[in-house]
């Protein structure tokens, strides 16, 4: 089974995180494209290493990802230093995409069984592509109501999930 994950709010708390660094309220949906304020502060973000590196960790798998598919624009050397500081599983394979762009296709290249996010923009448009996508339970995407919401990364959880689902 081949089993991919989101970094962002999947592994670390992303959205608190960022909330602190800004002082602003956590968001409550994601869009497709980031708003210009939040453009902007990708940008700031994009130059500061050390809020990266600091990320809260928020879950950590309980089996061996097969590796990580994230949005992020940063250098993905971060990314991955990111997960080895905090042990995390599978860190040797991080894929990365620049903010607001599909992970359809790079996820159809790996031949991912399972993606495990926490946007449901991304959730959505892996399940119209075909592709079996868990929802990471988060503040901004309680509003949906779906079977394929999940609150771990207990491998027993995914695999029952996927059984049942799929």
């Amino acid at each position: 089974m081949i089993i991919y994950l989101d970094i962002d709010d999947v592994i670390f708390d992303w959205h608190q995180a960022y909330a602190d660094r800004f002082n602003c309220k956590l968001p409550q949906r994601w869009h497709r494209k980031p708003s210009r304020l939040m453009s902007t502060r990708l940008t700031i973000l994009s130059h500061e290493k050390n809020f990266w590196l600091k990320l809260p960790v928020k879950n950590v798998p309980n089996f061996q990802p097969s590796g990580y598919v994230s949005a992020r624009g940063i250098p993905v050397t971060w990314t991955r230093e990111s997960l080895k500081l905090n042990k995390i599983p599978g860190r040797s394979n991080v894929n990365q995409i620049y903010w607001g762009e599909s992970k359809i296709e790079l996820l159809k290249e790996l031949e991912c069984d399972i993606f495990i996010d926490d946007k449901y923009l991304t959730f959505k448009e892996c399940h119209d592509n075909g592709i079996f996508c868990l929802l990471m339970d988060a503040p901004h995407n309680r509003h949906i109501k779906t079977p394929y919401r999940i609150y771990d990364l207990n491998i027993k959880n995914i695999r029952d999930l996927w059984q049942k689902l799929k």
